[in-house]
C-alpha cells in the first residue's frame, strides 16, 4: 500500500471519543457488519480482524489478511490518500482514516478505507483536459476571451494579447483578471460599441453577436468579433472571438464587384457602365487617387473618374497613357510604376504633372491575346507612398476583372451567333428558323400573301455515315447545304434541322406552283454526284411542303404538316409531297408516332433498360430487357404508346430484331469485360413470332457476335400458344434444341392453352402482375389460392416460377410462402439503365429488405 504524506489531515477529538465511548460488544457488532472495509490492526501494524467488505478492496479474502502487515506505518488520527496494490496488479485508490480503539482487551487501531478511485481519476482527467484546453487555445489562429458576469478576463490566449488592444483598450486591459467591460466603457471606437454588446448579452437581452469593427487608427484593418453568452446568473459567461479579417474584408469587397460585373455582363450592361463600375471599387480601395481612368482600344472606349482634372487634362492623359503603354512589358509585368522623377516616363505631360501635384502613378496593361494590349487602367495620385501588397494586389485583381469584361463580351457576341446558327454548316438552326418562319407568318397576315415550309430529308444518308463513316457525313452535309444555297432567294431561309434534315421557309408566295419549282430545283442540285475526300457519292431527298394559311397558322403547325408530308413522300417514293386533306384525316397522334417511329430505328432513339429478377435468397437471376423510345421530340416515350403502332405497320419486326440484336451485343460485352452475367429475356410479339424464318432470325443475330443462345430468354404470350399446335411444338423445340429458354408471359389472364402447356417445351411461368397487385389485400382469398394454383402447376410441369410486379414487402412474403422461386418488380428494383445493371452484376444481389 503506497500513501501520500502531504494530503495528512488532523481528525477531531470529538471522533476519537465517539469510537473510545462505545463498548466492546458494540464495537465489534459495527466492525463485522459495516459496508465499508474495516480493519483492526495492533500498536505494531499487524492485522487483527478484518471484516467482509474489505475483499472487494484488497482482492483477498479477510482471513487472508488477518496477521499481516498493513504495509507502512500508522499512528491514531491519521488521514491519507492511498494506493493498494491487489493480487492481480490494479491499483484501488482509498480515502485511508485511522482512530484508536479498544479491541478484546488491548489497544488497537480502527483503520477505515473508502474507495475514492472514480473520483481520483475524474480529477486527474480534468486537471488534464484543461490543460490541453489551455494549449488548444493557444494554438488557435484567432483571439478567444472568457469573460464573467463583471466583465471580467476569467481566461484568454495569446492571440487575444495581441489583437485585443486594437479594439481601443490598452494591452492590460486585457489580461486574465482585468476588467476587460470597464476599459471598453472608457476606451477609443470601437470599444464602446464592444461594451454595449457585452452588457446586452450579460443581461440576456441577446444570446450571440457578429459584426465587424475597423480597427483603432487604421481605416483599413478589420476585426471580427463574435461574442456567445453561456450560462445563468452567477455562473453566466460571455465568449469573444477575435480574428483579423483585413484581407478577408478586401477580398469580399473585390468578390461583390466580381459578381456584381458578372451580372452586369450577363444582363448584357455596357462596357462604358461595367469599367465604370470597377473605377468606383478602385477609388473605395486605394486612398488619395485624383485620377484614374481606363482605356479600351478595341472598343474605343475611355472611361475616366476624377474630381481634381479637367476634362481636356483628362483627354491628354488618356493620349500620353497609350504612348507610354507601347513601352511598358506589360506582358510580364502587369503594373508599371511612373515615379514623379523619371522624366522619361512624364514628359509629353509634365506641365499637368506640376499642375496637379502628382508624385506617382501606375500603369496596368490589359491583355485579351498574347501579342498587343486591349487598353490599359491608368492610375495617378498625390501621396509619394508606394503602392502596398494589398493595393497591388488589389490592382491585378482590377485587371483580371476588365479581361473577364473584354472576353465575356465577346464571347457572348460569338454566342449569340452559335446560338442560332448550326455548328457544323454555317445554317441557321431551328430557334433562328422558328423566328424568321413567324416573322414571314405575320408579314404575309398583313400582305395577304402565303408561306411555304419545306421540310427536307436526305435518302439513305445513316447508310453513308455507317459506311463512310461520320467524318464524310458531315462533310457531305456541307456541301448539300452549299448547293441548297444556290437555289433559294436571299429572302428565303434555310436550316438545319438535324441530322440530315434541312428546313426551308419561302416567304412572299402568292401561288403553290413556286413551291414546286423550287423543290424541283432542290432536286436537281443533288442529281450530280458530291465528291468527299476520294469518294464519288449519289444522295436524293424526300421534300414536303405545308403552306399558310392552309395547312396551318403557326409555326408548330405549318412545322409539323410538313414533316408529315415528307413522310409520305418518303413512304411513296415521290420526292416530294404537299399536305393535303388525306394525311389530315389520319389520326394526328398515331400518324406522328408513326412518323417519328421511323426516324427513331434511323436515328438510334431505342434503348433498353433490365429489370432485375432475384431468387428466394436475393440473387440475381436473370434480367429483363425493357425496350423505352427516347424521342428528341417527345422524351421518353413508354411503350404502351408506340408498340401497338408498331405492330400495325410492321415496324415491330424491325424493332424486335434490334431488342435481339441490342441484347445479344451487351451480353456480349459484359462477359468480355469479366462480368458474371446471367440471361436475359426478350419479349416476342405475336408478328415478329409468326414469321416464317423466326427461329433463324434469332439464331443469325446471336451468330453474329458469336454469343452462345444459352444467354437468351424469349418470353411469349398466352394468345400465342393458341393455334395449330404441332406446327407450334416444332418451332419452340427447335428454339429450345438451340439453347433458347422460353417463357410464357401473363400467365393466367384467361387464354385456355393448359391443356397444351405440358405438350410444349415451356421452361418458365411468369404470373400475370394482375394477380399479384392485390395479393396484400385482405380479401384476396380467390387471388391467393389462383396464385398458389399456377405455382403447383408449374412445379408439376418443372417450370421456374416468376412472379411480376412484385411491389411491396407483404406481396413477396405471401409469394415467397407460396412457394414462387423467383421475383420481379419495383420491390426488387426498377427497370435500370445499362450503367446501373453494372453494378448488379458486380454484387449479384438486390438491395432489397428481403433480399439483405
Amino acid at each position: 500500500m503506497q500513501h501520500n504524506d502531504s494530503e495528512v489531515d488532523q481528525p477531531s477529538r470529538a471522533d476519537d471519543r465517539a469510537w473510545s465511548n462505545l463498548d466492546q460488544r458494540t464495537l465489534e457488532t459495527i466492525v463485522a457488519n459495516s459496508t465499508n472495509a474495516l480493519l483492526v490492526l495492533d500498536q505494531n501494524g499487524y492485522v487483527l480482524f478484518a471484516n467482509r467488505a474489505t475483499q472487494r478492496l484488497f482482492g483477498r479474502r479477510p482471513d487472508q489478511l488477518e496477521g499481516s502487515p498493513f504495509g507502512f506505518p500508522l499512528q491514531p488520527g491519521l488521514t491519507v490518500d492511498a494506493e493498494i496494490i491487489r493480487p492481480d496488479q490494479s491499483v484501488v485508490i482509498v480515502d485511508l482514516r485511522v482512530e484508536p480503539i479498544e479491541w478484546q482487551g488491548s489497544s488497537a487501531l480502527l483503520a477505515v478505507l473508502h474507495d475514492i478511485t472514480e473520483r481520483k481519476q475524474t480529477e486527474q482527467f480534468l486537471i488534464e483536459t484543461q490543460q490541453l484546453l489551455h494549449s488548444a487555445l493557444d494554438a488557435l489562429p484567432s483571439a478567444i476571451a472568457i469573460l464573467n458576469r463583471y466583465g471580467q478576463v476569467l481566461a484568454a490566449n495569446i492571440v487575444w494579447l495581441q489583437l485585443g488592444p486594437l479594439l481601443g483598450v490598452e494591452s492590460a486591459d486585457c489580461a486574465v483578471g482585468a476588467s476587460f467591460l470597464a476599459a471598453c466603457h472608457l476606451g477609443q471606437p470601437p470599444a464602446g460599441l464592444l461594451a454595449d454588446t457585452i452588457e446586452r448579452l450579460l443581461q440576456g437581452a441577446d444570446e450571440r453577436f457578429e459584426g465587424e469593427f475597423a480597427a483603432v487608427g487604421d481605416g483599413h484593418r478589420w476585426l471580427a468579433v463574435r461574442a456567445v453568452r453561456f450560462g445563468n446568473d452567477e455562473r453566466v459567461r460571455v465568449v469573444i472571438t477575435l480574428e483579423d479579417v483585413s484581407t478577408r474584408h478586401q477580398a469580399e469587397q473585390i468578390a461583390v464587384a466580381r459578381r456584381r460585373v458578372l451580372e452586369m455582363i450577363a444582363c448584357q450592361y455596357n462596357l462604358k457602365t461595367i469599367m465604370r463600375e470597377l473605377l468606383v471599387l478602385i477609388g473605395q480601395q486605394i486612398v488619395d487617387l485624383i485620377y484614374s481612368a481606363f482605356t479600351l482600344h478595341s472598343h474605343g472606349l475611355f472611361v475616366s473618374c476624377s474630381a481634381v482634372l479637367e476634362t481636356a487634362d483628362l483627354q491628354q492623359f488618356d493620349a500620353w497613357a497609350h504612348e507610354v503603354l507601347s513601352l511598358v512589358p506589360c506582358r510580364y509585368q502587369r503594373i508599371t510604376e511612373l515615379a514623379s522623377d523619371t522624366p522619361y516616363w512624364w514628359s509629353s505631360v509634365e506641365p499637368l504633372v506640376r499642375k496637379y501635384t502628382i508624385k506617382r502613378g501606375w500603369i496596368i496593361g490589359i491583355r485579351t491575346n498574347r501579342d498587343a494590349a486591349d487598353g490599359c487602367l491608368l492610375l495617378c495620385r498625390r501621396d509619394d507612398t508606394p503602392l502596398s501588397g494589398d493595393e497591388r494586389n488589389l490592382l491585378e485583381q482590377i485587371e483580371q476583372l476588365t479581361t473577364i469584361t473584354i472576353e465575356q463580351q465577346t464571347t457572348l457576341e460569338k454566342l449569340a451567333y452559335q446560338a442560332h446558327h448550326d455548328t457544323l454548316t454555317g445554317l441557321p438552326n431551328r430557334l433562328l428558323f422558328e423566328d424568321r418562319l413567324q416573322q414571314a407568318i405575320e408579314h404575309a397576315r398583313r400582305t395577304d400573301t402565303l408561306v411555304a415550309v419545306l421540310f427536307i430529308d436526305l435518302d439513305r444518308f445513316k447508310q453513308i455515315n455507317d459506311t463512310l463513316g461520320h467524318t464524310i457525313g458531315d462533310l457531305l452535309l456541307i456541301q448539300v447545304a452549299r448547293r441548297f444555297e444556290l437555289c433559294i432567294r436571299a429572302t428565303d431561309t434555310l436550316a438545319r434541322h438535324g441530322g440530315d434534315e434541312f428546313l426551308l421557309v419561302l416567304p412572299d408566295i402568292t401561288a403553290p406552283q413556286q413551291v414546286a419549282v423550287v423543290a424541283q430545283r432542290l432536286h436537281e442540285s443533288l442529281m450530280h454526284p458530291f465528291f468527299v475526300n476520294g469518294h464519288e457519292i449519289f444522295v436524293n431527298a424526300s421534300i414536303g411542303a405545308s403552306l399558310y394559311p392552309i395547312d396551318g397558322k403557326d409555326v408548330v403547325a405549318l412545322q409539323r404538316a410538313a414533316d408529315i408530308a415528307m413522310y409520305r413522300a418518303k413512304q411513296t417514293h415521290s420526292s416530294f409531297q404537299f399536305f393535303d386533306a388525306t394525311i389530315a384525316a389520319i389520326s394526328s397522334e398515331r400518324l406522328r408516332i408513326e412518323t417519328l417511329l421511323r426516324r427513331a430505328i434511323e436515328r438510334n432513339e431505342l434503348l433498353l433498360f433490365y429489370q432485375p429478377l432475384v431468387d428466394r435468397t436475393g440473387t440475381l437471376v436473370g434480367l429483363e430487357a425493357l425496350l423505352r423510345w427516347q424521342s428528341a421530340e417527345l422524351g421518353m416515350v413508354s411503350p404502351a404508346k408506340f408498340i401497338s403502332v408498331a405492330e400495325e405497320t410492321g415496324l415491330i419486326v424491325l424493332i424486335g430484331q434490334w431488342v435481339l440484336h441490342e441484347i445479344a451485343r451487351q451480353i456480349k460485352y459484359w462477359l468480355e469485360a469479366g462480368l458474371p452475367v446471367v440471361p436475359v429475356a426478350a419479349n416476342i410479339s405475336a408478328i415478329q413470332f409468326a414469321q416464317t424464318d423466326f427461329v433463324e432470325q434469332v439464331e443469325d443475330i446471336l451468330n453474329t457476335v458469336n454469343l452462345p443462345l444459352s444467354w437468351l430468354e424469349l418470353e411469349l404470350t398466352e394468345s400465342m400458344l393458341m393455334g395449330h399446335i404441332e406446327n407450334l411444338r416444332q418451332q419452340l423445340n427447335r428454339l429450345r434444341q438451340l439453347g433458347v429458354t422460353l417463357a410464357v408471359d401473363d400467365f393466367g389472364t384467361g387464354y385456355s392453352s393448359l391443356a397444351y402447356l405440358h405438350r410444349l417445351p415451356i421452361n418458365v411461368l411468369k404470373i400475370d402482375r394482375s394477380f399479384v397487385a392485390c395479393l396484400d389485400d385482405a380479401d384476396a382469398t380467390v387471388e391467393r389460392s389462383l396464385v398458389e394454383t399456377i405455382i403447383t402447376l408449374g412445379h408439376r410441369l418443372g417450370m421456374q416460377v416468376v412472379a411480376e410486379g412484385v411491389e411491396t414487402a407483404e406481396q413477396y412474403r405471401i409469394l415467397e410462402a407460396a412457394g414462387c422461386d423467383t421475383f420481379q418488380g419495383y420491390y426488387i428494383a426498377r427497370p435500370l439503365s445499362v450503367a446501373d445493371v453494372v453494378d448488379w452484376l458486380k454484387k449479384g444481389r438486390s438491395g432489397a429488405a428481403p433480399c439483405q
